[in-house]
């Protein structure tokens, strides 16, 4: 019965008015579609309003994120006068990098605003009300028509029976025609009325969800630096107590000012590869400007219509020719020029970060031709001693296809360490992305959020789309899913939820969050008191484990280390691993012998051993190691020095770990807390980076610069790492710190840099190298926009490729001096 009623009647608003009246085109009817025809004309009135105070907002607040940009730049500028006073630069250098990070936030929230209110309310005025109104224009027009037919029939005489029959035919045509234009514009009226509710009220939840968001942002990034702001306020009021003495201590007031030279511009680390809509100008005598699809391909700038056509046009089929440049001096904004020495050509981009970034890539995309055909040149040369010309010809083509056969091929081998082939968070199989600081794959998913925590907690790349460094990858064989789940999923509570294959994204942050930022799941470490209030079980433990040490990666063969083994005798170790599993009573557990693996008593020479719970099972055809055999050769021991049981605690057990280049409980050791620049006041006031580098192993120094670990930290007789792995001869270690910009003109307490120890030691390609990072800083220091620094980078890479591939290459025999 009510649906019966309820298809009679239609809703206006909030008013009804029953089908017969819209068909008889009632006074009444009338009324009510003036009523409605008002209250559109009002809507669209208030819309267009909102329409334009959201604009002039947008515009607003565009204009307040464009000098906050301006304001952080001017703070760049600010950070060159303190250069020389580290402990000011980071401070500032951290607080700027929060500005920048808020402003990124509200231009998200502007973003939004722009998606939701503009785009929907002037979609809702463009298709909705004006469909209504086109309706209304119809309904007129047969209104109209309908009156003068209604005319012409009353003035027809009743004589005239073939005109009376003939208007009446059409009298109930036009009729007809009349009621479902009318039912259509009723039709159109009601559906507006009905879908503005809706559509007026999701555009602002969509609108107030973008708000929630940017303040939710804000608050997380605020409470991630109060540990930041109060240490900052610390150091601050340090400062001042320290100004206020040298105030008393100095009669002199007058404060002398030096000129402080800038910093130079460092940019980002990328692949030269660019695609995207650029302007271009014909040669022609109109000069006219087409919009066309630009992108780099092998060496080549090519383009494309955006008509869908699969042919492509070459611009410029070798870049190594090419120069690129902007142009200043035309009316268009954005322009630049590729110039090669036959011809050249004028862009233009839509904005001045697409600018930039072309002009980037092309520069980038020049030097990595250069590079790339000389080193084919190269080697081609050592092999056939082909000519120039004839070995750029037969080396060009094949090197993308080498480099996506490269990475392919480095994806399976990662995918083969055990876990590798599933993700560390969700278990999501074939994962196409890593985290190169914590060592683990993850699923497109975990990856956002991995990236959400920002690269002080993870660091993510793609393991098919980037380029990787050689000693990332080894990193990555170092650890793996397995290895790094034993330490972060070691303690998980029984109600815990876990996040899966197709879990939602809540559940699948609070996990990743819980996991890496707040370390829930870590276990800590044994804990051996040496208070009186002890247990007397605790007692007989502490005395049960009265050293500790930390296991050396095994990279040998195991015949070696069986050789080892039968020199340790009389020496018994527990791993770590045990212990935990007992909780805090260890009193009654036995130690694993590594000759027969039975459980035997133990000793008072028992000491308690790190890594040999976390040693991963080695791989078939994984990645080879044979860079780090400069470490493994010649080891009387398969531990480092060993350590009283009441020293174990996060920190020391991260020195000792990098001196054992141990990536697991490196990775533990971090996880628990320790502090990678903690320095060792019982080894020359060292840091873990310090030890890694007289392990001799690459590996261990690259995880703690991936991790953050200050690369220019100096020991008690003033040595960087960089003076140590010059002193020791480790080529592949001076590799790695000059692509993380170690700085090389620091000096020891005897005077030297690391050039003249490598010039005493006579090692040639330690020499060449330092030399080679010299002279891409004079580039850079006396010529402005020069590609040194990219040039450097490539070469560095390549040289370092060569120490990791094959080591003994660089082994080369001393000169003695007569």
């Amino acid at each position: 019965m009510w649906k019966k009623v309820w298809c009679s009647m239609f809703v206006f608003g909030l008013r009804l008015i029953e089908l017969h009246e819209v068909l008889r085109d009632s006074p009444k009817f009338r009324c009510l579609l003036e009523q409605e025809e008002s209250s559109i004309d009002h809507l669209e009135q208030r819309l267009d309003k909102i329409l334009k105070v959201c604009g002039s907002m947008i515009d607003s607040g565009k204009t307040y994120v464009g000098q906050q940009s301006l304001f952080a730049n001017s703070l760049w500028d600010l950070s060159t006068h303190f250069r020389e006073d580290p402990e000011v630069l980071s401070s500032l250098n951290k607080l700027i990098h929060s500005l920048q990070e808020m402003n990124k936030f509200h231009t998200i929230l502007l973003d939004q605003a722009s998606r939701t209110i503009l785009k929907n309310i002037t979609s809702f005025i463009k298709n909705d009300i004006k469909s209504v109104k086109d309706y209304k224009q119809h309904f007129e027009k047969i209104s109209n028509e309908y009156d003068n037919v209604l005319i012409r029939n009353s003035h027809t005489p009743r004589s005239k029976t073939q005109e009376v029959e003939e208007i009446q035919n059409i009298l109930l045509a036009v009729r007809s025609c009349f009621g479902h234009q009318t039912l259509d514009y009723v039709n159109s009226i009601c559906v507006l009325q009905t879908k503005k509710r809706h559509e007026i009220l999701s555009t602002l939840l969509s609108y107030m969800h973008a708000c929630t968001t940017y303040y939710h942002q804000g608050s997380d990034l605020c409470d991630d630096l109060q540990p930041f702001f109060k240490t900052l306020a610390d150091e601050i009021g340090n400062m001042r107590d320290e100004t206020y003495k040298i105030e008393k201590e100095l009669e002199n007031r007058h404060a002398v000012v030096s000129n402080i030279d800038k910093l130079p511009l460092v940019g980002d680390k990328s692949t030269p590869k660019m695609e995207g809509y650029l302007f271009k100008r014909t040669s022609n005598a109109f000069k006219t400007w087409n919009r066309r699809w630009f992108y780099l391909f092998d060496n080549k700038l090519v383009y494309r219509k955006r008509s869908g056509e699969e042919h492509e046009t070459v611009m410029e089929d070798d870049l190594r020719l090419c120069t690129v440049k902007p142009v200043t001096d035309g009316e268009r904004r954005f322009c630049f020029e590729v110039v090669s020495p036959t011809k050249s050509h004028i862009l233009q981009a839509d904005s001045k970060e697409m600018y930039s970034e072309w002009i980037h890539a092309l520069q980038k995309g020049i030097g990595a031709a250069i590079q790339r055909v000389q080193s084919c040149e190269i080697q081609e040369h050592k092999k056939n001693g082909k000519g120039f010309a004839h070995i750029q010809r037969d080396h060009a083509e094949p090197i993308l296809n080498n480099n996506k056969v490269k990475k392919v091929k480095m994806w399976e081998q990662l995918l083969k360490i055990p876990g590798n082939n599933y993700c560390c968070d969700c278990s999501s199989p074939n994962p196409h992305w890593a985290s190169i600081n914590l060592g683990i794959t993850l699923c497109i998913e975990c990856s956002g959020v991995h990236r959400s925590l920002g690269v002080h907690y993870s660091k993510v790349r793609s393991l098919t789309l980037d380029d990787w460094e050689p000693e990332i990858v080894k990193v990555m064989a170092e650890l793996g899913n397995s290895v790094v789940n034993k330490i972060y999923e070691a303690n998980i509570p029984d109600d815990c939820v876990r996040p899966t294959l197709h879990c939602t994204g809540s559940v699948r942050e609070t996990w990743i969050k819980a996991k890496y930022v707040d370390k829930k799941f870590v276990r800590e470490l044994p804990h051996f008191d040496t208070s009186p209030s002890q247990s007397r079980q605790s007692r007989a433990s502490m005395m049960e484990f009265r050293k500790w040490s930390v296991r050396k990666m095994r990279r040998r063969p195991r015949s070696c280390d069986a050789r080892s083994r039968k020199r340790r005798t009389g020496h018994q170790t527990i791993t770590k691993l045990e212990v935990l599993s007992k909780g805090s009573d260890i009193s009654n557990v036995g130690v694993e012998d590594e000759e027969d693996n039975e459980i035997t008593p133990t000793s008072n020479d028992n000491v308690l051993l790190f890594g040999k719970d976390l040693e991963k099972q080695s791989i078939d055809g994984a990645i080879d190691l044979s860079s780090d055999q400069e470490s493994t050769e010649g080891e009387e021991s398969e531990t480092v020095g060993e350590e009283d049981i009441s020293k174990l605690q996060p920190d020391l057990l991260l020195y000792k770990a990098s001196a054992a280049h141990n990536l697991p409980v490196m990775c533990e050791a971090l996880a628990l807390g320790a502090d990678k620049n903690w320095i060792n006041p019982d080894d020359r006031g060292r840091i873990p980076l310090h030890a890694a580098v007289l392990s001799g192993s690459v590996m261990p120094c690259a995880y703690l610069l991936l991790n953050g670990c200050k690369i220019n930290a100096q020991d008690q007789s003033g040595k960087t790492p960089l003076h140590l792995a010059t002193q020791e001869g480790h080529t592949a270690q001076v590799c790695l710190f000059l692509k993380y910009k170690a700085d090389q003109h620091l000096e020891d307490d005897e005077g030297k840099v690391p050039l003249s120890m490598a010039e005493q030691k006579e090692h040639a390609d330690i020499v060449t190298l330092l030399r080679l990072g010299r002279l891409n800083e004079e580039m850079k220091e006396s010529e402005a926009g020069v590609t040194g620094d990219d040039m450097f980078n490539d070469v560095v890479r390549d040289f370092s490729r060569l120490a990791y591939s094959h080591p003994e290459k660089l082994q080369r025999p001393k000169i003695d001096n007569e």
